[in-house]
């Protein structure tokens, strides 16, 4: 089977990592390939990076499609209910919701968010914002970095589970479809409607709980969550995930509705069925990288590591797909007899589209160096950072029984909080700053318990 597109999903649980390759032509996406490395920290680097390299070269994978998961334990979901009007600035309402979320300005987040349609008349924004620790995304990637890897994307294993999901079924329409995805000690369920992800939850299962206890727990806190009522229609409820087989036997009496991901996997599959339940989330990251057009569209991955698919390797492989369609065309044409030599042909025609890839590959690598220079020098060209002067300002003439607690500086506007022992001096001090115009105070002035006024400000650079 001869293949023109290729997605490699990988994800570290635990102490395994697992990875997956979907491959795709004009007919269909299939799972080709799946492995698991276990304890992977008791291999030196060396032997790891060894072991990675086998799977993509032995399996004939290239590396400019990879989409990295993160596990959903360690990513922040959260579903924004704004007004109408928040489209028109919505990238700078979603930042704002951000920075409130974040629990430490040394340790912020990565983030993407997508808004979701909503029902005609709706008078209300829905938006989902998905969040990563700063912290733990950059040890994988720089993990990654180190075995010769470069993710694509960085997502969450449901959205890889919904992207293929969703691009199996045709009549998903207003229906609900409930998946849950079951670890070793934690479940996820997740739901989807009208092809987008709109809810997603995960909780770890004690041991006294049963799963099947678990799971109808979820479905209902779930469903009275998206206001599911009685008359409410849930079309289906799929379970997949390393326990799925025994919540299913567990739950398939009590829920008639429920089956398993594996016995309707929605891609054909040259793996082992039985690793289908333990693959489905790094398979759909897979898929989601050998996707034109995934349903869930979310990168986590920082702003300055993101790339755009390189056209003209897919300008490539669509060349190639037409020759080898146009010379299989030729094929049945032809007497039997010609057979061994058309073949020898596309083999050959083969081979030298895949040196002319090779080539496109390796220009569009140093596009993308050229472009990260590029972008380097317009940051230093354009950095006018008036940050160190004000704080070495106020720091120099502030009084000494005066300090700051708060400062943020936002497009020419900048706000200070603090507190102080002499706040009428610091007043008329600050309408003669020679950097500082505008100068309004916000809020009213209280006394600390020790006898401070506590302030804040509000001004414009001049």
């Amino acid at each position: 089977m001869i293949y023109l597109k290729t997605g490699v999903g990988i994800e570290l649980r635990g102490d395994d990592i697992l990875l997956a390759a979907v491959q795709s032509n004009f007919s269909k996406a299939a799972l080709t390939r799946f492995m698991r490395i276990t304890d992977y920290p008791r291999f030196t680097r060396a032997d790891l990076c060894g072991v990675i390299d086998r799977f993509f070269r032995d399996n004939g994978l290239g590396r400019e499609s990879v989409v990295l998961g993160i596990p959903r334990k360690d990513c922040v979901i959260r579903y924004l209910d704004l007004p109408l009007e928040a489209r028109d600035n919505l990238r700078e309402v979603v930042r704002y919701q951000v920075q409130a979320f974040e629990p430490t300005e040394e340790d912020g987040f990565y983030y993407d968010y997508t808004p979701l349609e909503g029902a005609p008349g709706q008078k209300r924004l829905a938006v989902l914002l998905a969040m990563v620790r700063k912290s733990f995304l950059d040890k994988q990637l720089a993990l990654l970095r180190e075995l010769g890897i470069r993710p694509l994307i960085v997502a969450f294993g449901s959205a890889g589970i919904a992207n293929m999901y969703l691009a199996a079924r045709k009549d998903v329409g207003d229906k609900t479809f409930f998946l849950a995805d079951a670890g070793k000690s934690e479940l996820e369920l997740f739901a989807l409607r009208n092809g987008q992800l709109i809810y997603s939850r995960e909780v770890s299962k004690n041991e006294t709980q049963s799963w099947s206890d678990l799971l109808l727990g979820e479905i209902n806190e779930a469903a009275a969550r998206l206001r599911l009522g009685p008359d409410g229609v849930l079309e289906k409820i799929v379970l997949t995930g390393e326990s799925s087989r025994d919540t299913y036997e567990e739950i398939r009496e009590r829920i008639p509705e429920c089956e398993l991901l594996e016995r309707s996997f929605p891609l054909a599959s040259e793996v082992n069925s039985q690793t289908i339940s333990e693959a489905a989330a790094v398979c759909g990251l897979a898929f989601t990288a050998s996707a034109s057009n995934p349903a869930v569209k979310l990168n986590l991955l920082p702003p300055d590591l993101q790339r755009r698919r390189g056209r003209l390797g897919i300008a490539v492989a669509a060349a190639m797909g037409v020759i080898i369609l146009l010379l299989l065309a030729g094929l049945s044409l032809v007497k039997p007899m010609q057979d061994n030599q058309r073949l020898a042909l596309l083999e050959k025609e083969t081979q030298t589209l895949e040196s002319r890839v090779r080539i496109v590959r390796d220009l569009q690598s140093r596009e993308e160096k050229l472009e990260t220079q590029r972008k380097l020098l317009a940051d230093l060209l354009n950095d006018d950072d008036r940050n160190l002067d004000i704080l070495k300002y106020l720091t120099e003439t502030f009084p000494e029984d005066t300090y700051l607690s708060s400062y943020t500086y936002n497009k020419g506007v900048i706000s200070f909080g603090g507190e102080s022992g002499s706040f009428s001096d610091l007043s008329s001090q600050l309408e003669k700053s020679p950097l500082l115009k505008d100068v309004v105070q916000r809020g009213t002035v209280s006394k600390t318990q020790a006898g401070r006024e506590r302030f804040t400000f509000e001004a414009r650079l001049r």
